[in-house]
C-alpha cells in the first residue's frame, strides 16, 4: 500500500485516513456546515443548500399561519404585486371579507350576492393596526432609535430589486382590473342599500361624492376611490364616517341642493351639519394614527383655509396628519414581500397628496414647509391608471352639467402637480425661508436660476392635452385642473424672479429682465383666466387659481401705476379684481386677497372702482389683447399661440405691452416689497 501524503485538514477525510493523518481520495471535501458541527460530510459543498436566514424562516412561518387561516375560512389567498405570494401584514392581521347581512330573496338578494362576491374576490387585507394592542407601540422607528431592529432589506437578496421593477407593469394591470370591477360594484351596492352615508340621503350623498371625485386633484386623489367605495359597503378599514363627513363638508359649497345648507338661502351655511358631525367623530379618532384619519384631516385642513379662512386650525389639522404619516411609517417604502400592490398604491397617494397639500398651503400662507422630500423615499409613480382615461365629469365646473367627452387625466395631473410641489419646496426653503435674507446674493441668485430652469423643464414635459398655449390647442378642450397647473407655474415664475427685482444689490439690467419675465407670466395668467371663464364657471374654480389671480394682479397694478388706465394691463387688472370678487362667496381667502390688493393699489396710487355690472360684462366679453411680436426672441418654425412667443429655453411667454415700458419707473413700485415679509401672499401685509 503506497504511502499517503500528509494532510493538514483532517476533517476532509475518512476515519482511517484521519487517524493516520494521510490524504484521502475516497471522500469529497467537507462543507463548512459539517465542519462547524464536527460531523462526517456525506455531500460536497456544491450540493449543500445555504442555511435559511431568520428572516426567511419568519416569512415562511407567517405564510404557513396565513395558509392555515385561509383553509379554515375557505378563502383563496390574495396575490400581491401581481404575483402569487403572501405578506407578513396579511398573516398578522387578516381582515374578514365583507359579509351579506340579513337573509333576503328576489332581485335584492341577487344584487347583494353579486356585490358581496365581487367585494370578497377583490378584497385585500388592510394596513396593520396603528399600534400594538399590548403596548401602543408605534409602527415606525428610525435607525437612531433604541426600538430600531436593523435587518437587511429583502430587496437586497435573490435579485428582488429586478423582480420588483419587472412586476410593476403586471401590478398596474392588476390594479386596473380591480378598480374597474369595484367601479361596477358601486352602483350595485347603492341599489342594494349597502353604502353607509352616515344618515345622509343616498341621492345627496352620491352627488356630493361625484363632485368630490371631480374636484381638486391633490385632495381627491389622496383617497383611492375603489377601496373607499368598497369598504363603504362593508365597513372596511379604508372607510370611516369621519372621512365621509370631511368630504361632504369640503364639496357642499359646490352643491346647489338646498338640503345641504342650514339656511337654504345662505350659501355660507352649506355643509355646517357635516362639519359638526366631523368634530364629534374626531374626538374618538384624534389620538389614533389611521390612514382614514390622515385623509380626513388633510381634506378638512384644505377646506378650513380656503373656504373659512381659519388659518390656525387648518395648520394644526395638517400638522397632526403629517405626524400620523410618520407614525405609521407611510413615508418609508416597505418591502415588496410585506405589502400588497393595493396597499403600496394607497400609501403613495396619501404621502404624495399630503406633500402637495403641504406645499400649496405653505405657498399660500408663506409658512415653512413641514414635509420634506428628503425625508421619505416613496417613488413618484402611480400604478393604478384607471382614472387616466376615464371621462371627465364637469359636474361642479360648468353651470350646465355638460359632458365634454375628454379624458380626466387624473394620474398625469397628480404626477405633474407633485413634480411642481418639489419645485415649490426648493423655492420656499432656499429662497423664502427665514435664513435666506442673510444668504449671499450670488447664492440666492443661483438657486433662483436653478428653479427657473426646473420650471422650464417641467413645462416642456407637459403633454399637449395639458398645455394648449405651447401647442396652440383649443382651450375649450383643456381640463380646468390643467389650466390651474399652468397658472400655478406662472405664479412660481413670478416668485422666482422677485428676488432679482427687490434685492438692492441686483444690477439694473438683471432687475429689468426679471420685470419683463414677471410681466409676461402675469399676462399669460390673465389669458388662462379668460379662457377658463369662457368655458367654465370661474366662481367655483379651485382656490389655487384665485392665488394665481392675486399674484398676477400685483404685477399689473405696478404697470398701471406707470402707464395709466389706457393700457391693456388696466383691463387685465380689472379682470383679476372681478375674478376675486366672483369667488368671494366660495372662498373667504379670496376676500383677504382682494383686501391685500386694495392696500397695494393705495400704495401705488391706483384707484379702481369695480361694481357687479362691470364684473359681469368683463367676464362675458373677453377684451382683445394686442400681440407684440419680437423677432429676436421667437423660435423659428414654432407655431405661436395668441399673444405668445417662445424664448430660447422653450418657456412660452405672453408679450403684451412689453416694448415701451419704463422699467425704472416700474421698478420703484416693486421696492415696496423690500420692507414687507412675503408680500406676494394674500395673507401677508404690505
Amino acid at each position: 500500500m503506497p504511502k499517503r501524503q500528509s494532510l493538514g485538514r483532517a476533517s476532509a477525510a475518512c476515519t482511517f485516513c484521519r487517524q493516520k493523518k494521510l490524504k484521502c481520495d475516497a471522500v469529497k471535501p467537507t462543507c463548512g456546515n459539517c465542519i462547524a458541527k464536527g460531523i462526517d460530510c456525506q455531500q460536497g459543498p456544491a450540493q449543500h443548500k445555504p442555511r435559511p436566514t431568520n428572516q426567511r424562516i419568519a416569512r415562511l412561518e407567517s405564510e404557513n399561519a396565513f395558509l392555515r387561516q385561509r383553509l379554515q375560512t375557505g378563502d383563496t389567498p390574495v396575490a400581491q404585486h401581481g404575483a402569487p405570494g403572501f405578506s407578513v401584514e396579511q398573516a398578522s392581521s387578516p381582515q374578514p371579507p365583507c359579509s351579506v347581512g340579513s337573509p333576503m330573496s328576489g332581485p335584492e338578494r341577487s344584487i347583494r350576492t353579486l356585490a358581496s362576491v365581487g367585494t370578497r374576490g377583490s378584497h385585500i387585507p388592510a394596513e396593520p393596526p396603528a399600534s400594538d394592542p399590548r403596548g401602543n407601540v408605534s409602527l415606525y422607528h428610525g435607525p437612531t432609535s433604541t426600538a430600531y431592529y436593523e435587518t437587511s432589506s429583502p430587496q437586497q437578496h435573490n435579485g428582488q430589486v429586478n423582480d420588483f421593477h419587472a412586476m410593476e407593469e403586471w401590478s398596474g394591470h392588476l390594479l386596473f382590473a380591480q378598480t374597474a370591477k369595484e367601479r361596477q360594484l358601486e352602483r350595485l351596492n347603492l341599489i342594494a342599500g349597502r353604502l353607509d352615508f352616515d344618515g345622509v340621503d343616498p341621492s345627496i350623498g352620491m352627488e356630493l361624492l361625484s363632485i368630490y371625485w371631480s374636484r381638486q386633484i391633490y385632495t381627491a386623489q389622496i383617497i383611492h376611490r375603489p377601496v373607499f367605495m368598497r369598504d363603504m359597503a362593508c365597513g372596511g378599514p379604508y372607510f370611516s364616517k369621519l372621512l365621509l363627513n370631511s368630504i361632504f363638508f369640503v364639496v357642499s359649497k359646490h352643491c346647489l341642493r338646498p338640503e345641504v345648507r342650514t339656511d337654504p338661502d345662505d350659501i355660507n351655511t352649506a355643509g355646517l351639519m357635516y362639519r359638526q358631525r366631523f368634530v364629534e367623530l374626531l374626538r374618538d379618532k384624534f389620538d389614533k394614527s389611521e390612514i382614514t384619519t390622515i385623509q380626513a384631516l388633510l381634506i378638512m385642513s384644505n377646506a378650513l383655509f380656503s373656504r373659512c379662512d381659519e388659518r390656525s386650525l387648518s395648520w394644526l389639522y395638517a400638522g397632526n396628519a403629517f405626524n400620523m404619516i410618520i407614525d405609521l411609517g407611510l413615508h418609508v417604502l416597505p418591502s415588496t414581500n410585506n405589502t400588497s400592490a393595493e396597499q403600496l398604491e394607497i400609501r403613495k397617494r396619501v404621502v404624495w397628496g399630503a406633500y402637495s397639500i403641504d406645499k400649496i398651503q405653505c405657498l399660500l400662507q408663506g409658512r415653512p414647509s413641514l414635509l420634506r422630500k428628503r425625508d421619505f423615499n416613496t417613488p413618484l409613480k402611480f400604478l393604478d391608471e384607471y382614472d387616466e382615461l376615464e371621462q371627465f365629469d364637469s359636474i361642479s365646473y360648468k353651470k350646465n352639467h355638460q359632458q365634454l367627452g375628454i379624458p380626466a387625466l387624473n394620474v398625469s395631473l397628480l404626477t405633474k402637480l407633485c413634480e411642481l410641489s418639489v419645485i415649490i419646496e426648493h423655492l420656499m426653503c432656499e429662497v423664502y425661508s427665514e435664513s435666506t435674507p442673510n444668504a449671499r446674493l450670488s447664492q440666492k441668485m443661483n438657486v433662483c436660476e436653478r428653479i427657473k430652469s426646473d420650471l422650464s423643464q417641467w413645462r416642456k414635459t407637459l403633454p399637449p392635452q395639458m398645455d394648449y398655449i405651447a401647442h396652440s390647442g383649443d382651450p375649450g378642450f383643456v381640463l380646468p385642473q390643467a389650466l390651474c397647473l399652468l397658472a400655478l407655474c406662472n405664479t412660481l415664475v413670478i416668485l422666482s424672479e422677485r428676488p432679482f427685482i427687490t434685492d438692492s444689490h441686483s444690477s439694473a439690467i438683471v432687475a429689468h429682465e426679471s420685470i419683463t419675465a414677471s410681466t409676461a407670466a402675469a399676462n399669460q395668467t390673465v389669458q388662462i383666466l379668460r379662457d377658463y371663464a369662457q368655458h367654465y364657471s370661474i366662481g367655483s374654480a379651485p382656490y389655487v387659481l384665485s392665488y394665481a389671480t392675486y399674484v398676477s394682479a400685483t404685477i399689473h397694478a405696478r404697470i398701471v401705476a406707470h402707464k395709466g388706465k389706457g393700457s391693456v394691463s388696466f383691463q387685465s387688472l380689472i379682470f383679476c379684481l372681478n375674478t376675486l370678487e366672483e369667488q368671494k362667496d366660495i372662498y373667504a381667502a379670496a376676500i383677504k386677497a382682494r383686501q391685500n390688493l386694495d392696500r397695494l393699489m393705495d400704495h401705488l396710487g391706483v384707484n379702481i372702482v369695480v361694481n357687479d355690472s362691470t364684473s359681469g360684462e368683463i367676464c362675458r366679453n373677453s377684451v382683445q389683447l394686442q400681440t407684440v411680436h419680437d423677432e429676436s426672441v421667437a423660435t423659428p418654425n414654432k407655431t405661436q399661440a395668441v399673444g405668445t412667443t417662445f424664448v430660447e429655453n422653450g418657456f412660452p411667454q405672453t408679450n403684451w405691452e412689453l416694448s415701451n415700458l419704463d422699467l425704472d419707473a416700474i421698478l420703484q413700485g416693486f421696492l415696496l416689497d423690500r420692507d414687507g415679509q412675503f408680500p406676494l401672499y394674500p395673507m401677508g401685509t404690505l
